[in-house]
């Protein structure tokens, strides 16, 4: 029994092989594989209808607990460019990469951010010019694989970059009328987006969300919560909802969603969320 599914795992993956080089070789677009959303999102935005981009990590999974499939590593091997984020955000990536041939082009988007890195925090693009910087760099590799659309990924460029202004303009906006400067999170995501705007995260759990919080940790939050008279604290589409709801019900504090952008189930875009996050904070720090 053992041999047949062996047999029948190696014979699907080379009939899937077979099948996506064929889809390879009826089309121009450039093969774009991604680690997770916010990736594949920023290859859209850049890519547009001259990329055919695809994302590894499930959008409704969380991308920190992610493994690639032996599917995965086939559909990889045909590829014209891989991005990932980097910082440690996904931990699989060294061995992915090591197997890859070298007519794949690796891109790690957070290489190419410009500003200081706080903390280690991998989710750099909660800050826009950091997303910037990111799709940038996804653009520099497009216009070098696909140079013949190099004005195109310019174009469309251009586009994310007035976008990005808009989105730097509300947060400082929404920033003037802070009237409290900390919130309480899921997990220590929000590092550069704090920074961005001058406030403090106290995070239920750690930054790359594994594991469940400690009972002491539990503790030293909701002493925070009450201490700071917060009024409202925030979960995420993703994650410990059930932790996040105990909390809420111990201090008496409202509920409001903040993305990370790791995941995304609705298929939202980067600038979407991100307006919706910025009204978030503007509640919570009013």
């Amino acid at each position: 029994m053992k041999k047949i599914f062996i047999t029948i795992i190696t014979l699907t993956l080379i009939l899937c092989s077979c099948s996506y080089e064929q889809a390879k070789i009826d089309t121009d677009e450039l093969q774009v594989y991604t680690s997770f959303y916010a990736m594949y999102d920023f290859a859209k935005q850049i890519g547009g209808d001259k990329a055919q981009v695809h994302i590894l990590c499930p959008p409704a999974e969380e991308p920190h607990d992610f493994e690639p499939t032996a599917q995965d590593m086939v559909n990889l091997s045909e590829a014209d460019v891989f991005i990932y984020n980097g910082m440690g955000m996904e931990h699989w990536t060294d061995s992915v990469i090591s197997s890859l041939d070298s007519n794949v082009s690796v891109v790690e988007a957070s290489a190419y951010i410009k500003s200081t890195t706080e903390n280690n925090d991998p989710h750099v693009w909660l800050n826009p010019d950091n997303a910037y910087d990111q799709m940038c760099a996804i653009a520099d590799a497009f216009k070098k694989k696909d140079n013949k659309n190099a004005d195109y990924y310019d174009t469309q460029l251009n586009i994310a970059k007035k976008k990005i202004d808009e989105l730097n303009n509300k947060l400082d906006l929404a920033k003037q009328d802070f009237k409290t400067d900390k919130i309480v999170v899921p997990h220590e995501a929000y590092t550069h987006l704090c920074n961005r705007l001058g406030i403090e995260q106290m995070s239920v759990n750690k930054t790359d969300n594994s594991g469940d919080p400690t009972a002491k940790k539990i503790v030293e939050v909701e002493n925070f919560i009450k201490e700071n008279n917060i009024k409202y604290i925030f979960t995420e589409p993703l994650g410990i909802k059930d932790i996040i709801d105990s909390i809420a019900n111990d201090t008496g504090a409202e509920i409001l969603v903040l993305d990370p952008f790791g995941g995304n189930i609705d298929n939202k875009d980067y600038f979407t969320v991100m307006g919706e996050n910025i009204d978030a904070l503007k509640k919570a720090l009013d």
